[in-house]
C-alpha cells in the first residue's frame, strides 16, 4: 500500500491586526521625536505665576520660566538675556500664567534714571568701558578762563556708550560721552554745561569683564 504524498505547506498570511500595531508604534515614536526637537528649538521665557499688576517691580526669582517654540513671535517676550539684573517694572496688567510681554515691562531703573550727553575735558581711561559706575566731576568756571576745585555732580553714574568724535573742537573736549544718571543729579549736570564748567568722569567700579 503506497502512502499519500504530503499535502503542501499553507502559507501563513500577514495578520492585519499585527501591521496596524507596528504602524501606530512607528507613528508614536516619530511623533515623540518630533516634540522633541521642537523643545530644542524653542527658547526659554519669562511667565508670570501670579497676576501682575501695572507698577509692580519683578525680578527673575519672581518670574517661571517656560520653553516655548513661537517662531518669530518668541522675539515679543521676554527672556533670560534680557532680562535686567535690577528687575523690571510691570507697565500693564499681566495675567496668571500668561508669557510676560516685552511691551508690558520697563526697565526698574527708569522712573529714577535717565540719560545725558556730556562733554568731558579730559580722556576716558583705557579701561574704561560701557556698563562701569563712575563719578561725574565739575570744575567751576571762574573769569579770566580759569577753573575753582572740582566737585563731584554726579554719583554712580553708568557708562553707556562713548559717542562718536566727529566735530568734536580740538582743545575743547576730549571726548563726549552719554551717561544714565539719577534724575536728582540732572539740573545740576545741566547746570555745569551751561556754565561751561570742565567735566571729568572718574570710574568707580569696573564691569565684569573689564
Amino acid at each position: 500500500m503506497s502512502s499519500r504524498p504530503a499535502p503542501p505547506a499553507r502559507r501563513r498570511g500577514t495578520d492585519p491586526r499585527l501591521a496596524i500595531g507596528i504602524a501606530l508604534v512607528i507613528g508614536s515614536i516619530a511623533a515623540v521625536v518630533g516634540i522633541v526637537a521642537v523643545g530644542d528649538e524653542g527658547i526659554d521665557v519669562y511667565a508670570a505665576p501670579a497676576l501682575l499688576t501695572a507698577g509692580e517691580q519683578v525680578t527673575a526669582d519672581d518670574l517661571e520660566l517656560r520653553r516655548v517654540a513661537l517662531g518669530a513671535e518668541a522675539a515679543t517676550y521676554l527672556t533670560v538675556e534680557e532680562m535686567p539684573e535690577e528687575g523690571v517694572v510691570v507697565a500693564r496688567t499681566i495675567g496668571e500664567g500668561e508669557l510676560v510681554p516685552r511691551a508690558a515691562v520697563g526697565d526698574a531703573r527708569g522712573p529714577g534714571s535717565t540719560t545725558v550727553v556730556v562733554a568731558l575735558t579730559t580722556p576716558l581711561g583705557a579701561t574704561v568701558r560701557s556698563g562701569d559706575t563712575l563719578d561725574l566731576w565739575a570744575s567751576p568756571q571762574e573769569e579770566a578762563g580759569r577753573f575753582g576745585a572740582p566737585v563731584v555732580i554726579a554719583s554712580e553714574a553708568q557708562l553707556v556708550r562713548e559717542v562718536a568724535e566727529e566735530g568734536i573742537v580740538a582743545g575743547a573736549e576730549a571726548a563726549r560721552v552719554e551717561l544714565l544718571v539719577p534724575r536728582r543729579d540732572v539740573a545740576r549736570i545741566l547746570g555745569a554745561l551751561a556754565n561751561g564748567d570742565a567735566l571729568a568722569a572718574v570710574p568707580t567700579a569696573l564691569a565684569i569683564g573689564g
